[in-house]
């Protein structure tokens, strides 16, 4: 018998038991050869004998052999292996302790896991297999779950217990041992035919678990589909996400991790700004996580001048600019010569500063539009369900409003030119909003693409 207290190979003391089968136990051990009087281990036990079937010894010496290979920071790393013979013969697996709860016992205390929660942890978790399925042979877990994924107080999830591991694909007429854990594991594996997609599968049902607070046995419908929608509120892409991670049939899943993971996050901010490297004027930012979108639409002014009617729009602008200045000259002398003739009572002067006021302030007018056109830019946001839309001079937002993503139906260009357009959109109960001047086609195809892609995601 295994007891607190006990030292094993002169080195490791026993401290607490963590989980306990007939041929089976896990402890929690302290390593006393390490400059450290509290380093913690983990041990996994197998008892040699008392019953134990040969499908077990298979299955734990392919868990040493495997961990031997890993080196993953979110996967536990291999320290020793050994056998005892005294009291009782066992095996035993050392691994390193990660610090933290499992996931099952959030749920068991009640915790109800946000959407954030959910993208957060599924990121690191496809980031973990898209590692182990890309090895040479791929190495398959067949055993997620919520017990088995480890988050440490500083956010992290680990990928734990690979009892179930396989190594290898199965083979035509061979025999195999049924592993996984009822509810989260798909048809194919309990018919030996575990496959990259049949951990997604899991890593489904372990989230689904997460969200509505039900073991995904209680999902389950005739057809074998989990049924959810109706229990949680979730935007449409993560609910339609999670229907085809735990999709029944194989063809209907993600094939491999690495697909998974680009479909949870559509929008990323590094294909977007390759995007971007093609435009002729680069006058669109866009960055996008799984919580938000965030695009600034530069000012006209900041877009290169490269166009032969620019370059004469220059030109021309050049020649009239005494003009210009002796226009711009016509409101402050004529707000004195007003002045003066109201003073003096000269009806005439007056008229005529009148005159001079109205033809001085045309210039300044058409110059604060200008500058309001050509300097002025637009960041949009969707965040929380919503959108915002803000317009800013140099960083300096004086003009903005929000609005339910639902309420959005409509985002669209509308021709300025025979070349410049300009990007609107429509809500339900307000008046169409101007999201970007002046644009060209492409950069308005792009930025009606992402809004649109975000939003069907998001909504």
């Amino acid at each position: 018998m295994l007891t607190v207290g006990q030292v094993l190979q002169k080195r490791y003391q026993l401290r607490q038991q963590l989980r306990a089968q007939p041929t089976r136990q896990t402890w929690l051990a302290i390593d006393r050869q390490t400059t450290s009087e509290q380093k913690l281990v983990v041990i996994k036990f197998l008892a040699f004998g008392r019953g134990m079937a040969w499908d077990e010894m298979k299955l734990f010496e392919r868990e040493v052999e495997v961990l031997q290979q890993l080196n993953h920071p979110q996967i536990p790393q291999y320290l020793d292996s050994f056998h005892i013979q005294i009291p009782d013969p066992w095996l035993g697996l050392i691994e390193e302790y990660i610090p933290g709860k499992s996931l099952q016992t959030l749920v068991e205390e009640g915790r109800r896991c946000s959407e954030s929660d959910i993208y957060d942890w599924a990121s690191q978790v496809l980031e973990i297999l898209i590692y182990l399925h890309e090895q040479n042979p791929p190495i398959l877990h067949r055993d997620i779950k919520p017990s088995n994924l480890i988050l440490t107080p500083s956010h992290v999830v680990f990928l734990v217990d690979f009892g179930a591991v396989q190594s290898q694909w199965p083979q035509t007429g061979v025999s195999f041992t049924v592993v996984g854990t009822y509810g989260y594991t798909p048809l194919e594996q309990f018919g030996g035919q575990a496959v990259p997609a049949s951990d997604l599968y899991s890593l489904g049902a372990s989230l689904l678990h997460l969200l509505t607070g039900l073991p995904p046995a209680e999902l389950a419908q005739p057809d074998l589909q989990l049924q959810f929608r109706d229990r949680i509120t979730l935007s449409n892409h993560l609910a339609t996400w999670l229907e085809r991670m735990t999709a029944p049939a194989l063809a209907d899943r993600f094939d491999t991790a690495r697909a998974a993971l680009s479909a949870l996050t559509p929008l990323n901010s590094s294909e977007s700004d390759l995007l971007l490297d093609n435009l002729e004027n680069q006058r669109l930012q866009i960055h996008a996580n799984p919580k938000q979108l965030q695009v600034l639409v530069r000012p006209i002014w900041s877009a290169p001048l490269t166009k032969l009617q620019d370059l004469a729009g220059i030109t021309l602008l050049t020649l009239l600019e005494p003009l210009i200045i002796i226009s711009l000259a016509l409101l402050p002398f004529g707000l004195v010569y007003t002045r003066q003739a109201l003073a003096s009572r000269d009806i005439g002067g007056i008229s005529i500063g009148v005159l001079l006021i109205c033809l001085g302030s045309i210039p300044w007018v058409t110059g604060l539009h200008w500058l309001k056109q050509n300097l002025t830019s637009t960041l949009i946001e969707s965040f929380d369900h919503r959108l915002f839309v803000k317009y800013q001079f140099f960083g300096w937002t004086y003009w903005q409003q929000s609005q339910p993503n639902a309420d959005i139906t409509n985002i669209y260009a509308v021709p300025l030119t025979t070349e410049d357009l300009i990007v609107m959109v429509n809500f339900k109960r307000q008046a169409s909003l101007a999201l970007a001047n002046n644009l060209n086609l492409q950069e308005s195809q792009i930025l009606i693409q992402t809004l649109q892609q975000w939003l069907d995601h998001h909504g």
